[in-house]
């Protein structure tokens, strides 16, 4: 059995404010950019190993990402070998949420944008 099962609610929500690089004993944390004066990227392990789960929420209108340890290792919307995936253009930014689960292999992520009549937000995938 999972002593820490991969379910909603999340452990615990820390706040950065400037480039951090996580690690496995994160796992089921939201990161949040509240109080950020400036861009945060957020590197993910080198390993995605399976059942790992990172989130991220854009508090702070400043651009906030992951970025993975190793290279092409993402698999986002219409992208299997993806860098960096988050929130970069502006006025799309605060409100901005996403998830990446390490499946074994790669990190799986699971964007959850507002997307309500004429307002969307913008998930920015780089390779």
């Amino acid at each position: 059995t999972l002593a820490r099962p991969n379910i909603f609610p999340w452990l615990d929500v820390v706040a950065k404010t400037a480039d951090y690089t996580i690690t496995e004993a994160d796992n089921n944390t939201l990161f949040t950019n509240r109080g950020a004066s400036g861009a945060v990227v957020l590197t993910l392990p080198t390993t995605a190993k399976k059942g790992l789960r990172y989130g991220l929420h854009v508090v702070a209108g400043q651009n906030l990402k992951f970025t993975s340890g190793t290279a092409d290792t993402m698999i986002s919307f219409n992208d299997a070998a993806a860098d960096s995936v988050g929130f970069e253009t502006a006025s799309e930014l605060i409100g901005g949420h996403l998830e990446v689960i390490g499946d074994g292999t790669s990190w799986i992520v699971i964007p959850s944008v507002f997307g309500l009549g004429l307002t969307a937000q913008t998930v920015t995938t780089a390779t």
